[in-house]
């Protein structure tokens, strides 16, 4: 109910401001509201609040030294955690998680985000 009044008012005050009023702008255009936009979304990664939401992602796990990364798509994602350290490399696997800062063993490498993984599953 909170939410339905919430969004009744904010119509109520956008139409309002959108009435009143003349632009100053000469041209009589008004700039558009900004909005963030978001970048495509790749294949097995399903995106949740940012900027530390949950994510699940299914690919197949890398290793590189200390750093245990999901190839997702194109995208390589850093993953943390005991239930990681257990990945076989070449496993395809959906992995689930919330995002977390990169790992020290992971350094400069090219990679999405990384998520503390919490669960795994074969996919």
């Amino acid at each position: 109910m909170t939410v339905v009044v919430g969004v009744i008012g904010l119509l109520w005050q956008t139409a309002a401001c959108s009435s009143a009023g003349t632009s100053n702008d000469p041209s009589g255009v008004r700039p558009s509201v900004a909005s963030s936009s978001v970048p495509p979304v790749p294949s097995g990664d399903v995106p949740g609040p940012l900027p530390w939401g949950a994510r699940t992602l299914t690919g197949v796990v890398e290793r590189s030294g200390e750093c245990t990364m999901l190839l997702v798509g194109g995208r390589r994602w850093a993953l943390t955690g005991p239930e990681a350290a257990a990945l076989s490399p070449g496993a395809k696997v959906t992995v689930r998680g919330n995002l977390t800062t990169r790992p020290a063993g992971c350094g400069d490498r090219d990679l999405a985000q990384t998520v503390a993984v919490t669960r795994v599953e074969t996919a």
